[in-house]
């Protein structure tokens, strides 16, 4: 991960992380809400005619993968070799993934032609986490084998530089802590719970895995909200991490509901 001294190093070519004017103060105002979307390159050349068609600009992002989940992005486009540039470590659960290959969609609006390739919708939730994870709940959770087989050789390769990000990046967000490894536990623990849940809520049908701990403590929620990890699941509850909140301006702790078609 690259030394980001503010948040404006990486924004989409619009500039998506400068501020307001009328029309951005009218955006806030409405409820939150994309629509996820996973195609090929042949499709996002259709989909790109097809907007042009009706004036409207499919915006690439550049540098990192969140930024167009900020809510001014009308609609964008994750191509794969961004998740292999700012968060390539993070963008490991993707490239082992059946994702891999494929171009993300961040919609504000949805897509008719593209109905059977809709991922998720992820809209603002009241959810409040009841409680972070315990030490020994974290731990259960690294250990557990079904993660062991599931995460990615990548993802455990933690240079110095990125260490001293993320705990600067968590102090920014209100935490104490100041042990990096501790930081990596929780972040796995958290991609744990969403491969086998321990943390969840009891649905008529099914269950709901959540993050188990706040904005400041976990990484990469893009894997959850994108439906890398967890897509079995139709519903699930999501916390903004850092890179969220700071390049998307996602509020800290204020958990996305997930949901599958």
């Amino acid at each position: 991960m690259k030394e980001l001294e503010n948040v404006h190093d990486i924004i989409l070519e619009h500039g998506a992380s400068s501020g307001g004017g009328v029309g951005y103060m009218a955006k806030r105002n409405k409820p939150y809400q994309k629509y996820i979307y996973w195609l090929n390159v042949n499709q996002v050349s259709a989909l790109k005619k097809n907007l042009e068609t009706r004036d409207v600009k499919l915006r690439y992002a550049k540098g990192i993968v969140c930024t167009p989940m900020d809510r001014i992005n009308k609609i964008a486009v994750v191509a794969p070799d961004i998740w292999d540039e700012t968060c390539h470590r993070q963008g490991s659960w993707y490239r082992t993934s059946d994702k891999n290959g494929l171009y993300l969609i961040i919609s504000a609006f949805e897509l008719a032609d593209f109905e059977t390739n809709r991922a998720a919708v992820i809209t603002q939730s009241d959810f409040i986490l009841p409680r972070p994870a315990s030490l020994k709940e974290k731990q259960l959770l690294f250990e557990d084998p079904q993660l062991r087989k599931r995460m990615p050789p990548e993802w455990r390769q933690v240079e110095d530089m990125e260490k001293r990000i993320y705990l600067r990046w968590a102090k920014r967000l209100g935490s104490a802590e100041r042990d990096y490894d501790q930081l990596y536990k929780t972040h796995t623990a958290n991609h744990a719970n969403f491969i086998k849940p321990k943390f969840f809520i009891e649905a008529l049908d099914d269950i709901i895995p959540y993050s188990i701990d706040r904005s400041a403590h976990i990484c990469s929620c893009c894997v959850e909200l994108f439906q890398i990890l967890g897509s079995q699941f139709k519903k699930k509850l999501v916390a903004p991490c850092p890179g969220a909140v700071i390049f998307a301006r996602l509020k800290p702790d204020r958990y996305l509901l997930v949901e599958s078609p």
